[in-house]
């Protein structure tokens, strides 16, 4: 099992996953102040009425910004922890939280069988293997993409991991392209860039890479 997961991570910057016993990081207010939910969902742009995976959701701190902003969504938060959806959970019991937030773990969404227009991948580049991100595609509708915003190396924060272990945005970009992707740098804010990124093989090539 060890042995898998490390598979999993091989190509990864960042050596160990987030902590669970860290989680309450995730819920901090300031967050929304430093990376607003509106300007993600205008990168985003997600057709009305869709779906859009939040892929590696942690707590739902975006997931639930994202699902009050736009009720016409189906937001499906998805985290391979299952401490971290327990605090989503938690969160969704709330007598105002929304209902259209639909926490899962990867085999559940697996089973769903589900592609979406627009995947969101927040603070989950560095911590992505290779096999993954190849894998991450199967994930979309036709003419779908993915907006994955990290960390930025670049910029001096008083948050987030160190420097060494996330991307300059040009190093985020040239990962994706190698990796086959079509990658564009949407942005930058304070301690974060923005890429938006399409899978450039076939569809046939899209399967054959998540069947490897």
């Amino acid at each position: 099992m060890a042995s898998e997961a490390q598979n999993e991570r091989a190509g990864s910057r960042q050596p160990r996953p987030f902590d669970p016993a860290r989680a309450g990081q995730l819920d901090d207010p300031a967050r929304l102040t430093y990376l607003p939910p509106l300007d993600l969902l205008r990168l985003l742009d997600p057709p009305a009425g869709t779906a859009v995976l939040d892929f590696g959701a942690g707590t739902g701190t975006y997931a639930i910004a994202l699902a009050r902003l736009r009720p016409d969504l189906r937001i499906i938060a998805m985290d391979e922890q299952p401490q971290m959806l327990a605090h989503l959970k938690r969160k969704l019991a709330a007598a105002d939280a929304p209902e259209n937030v639909l926490p899962m773990l990867p085999a559940e969404l697996e089973s769903g069988g589900e592609s979406f227009p627009r995947v969101l991948a927040l603070n989950v580049l560095h911590e992505l293997g290779d096999a993954v991100l190849r894998d991450l595609p199967r994930r979309l509708a036709p003419e779908g993409r993915i907006l994955f915003v990290d960390w930025n190396a670049a910029a001096e924060r008083p948050v987030g991991p160190p420097s060494e272990h996330v991307y300059r945005p040009g190093e985020a970009l040239m990962r994706l392209r190698h990796l086959g992707y079509h990658a564009v740098l949407a942005g930058e804010f304070a301690y974060h860039y923005a890429v938006i990124a399409s899978w450039t093989e076939p569809a046939s090539g899209r399967l054959a890479a998540g069947s490897a």
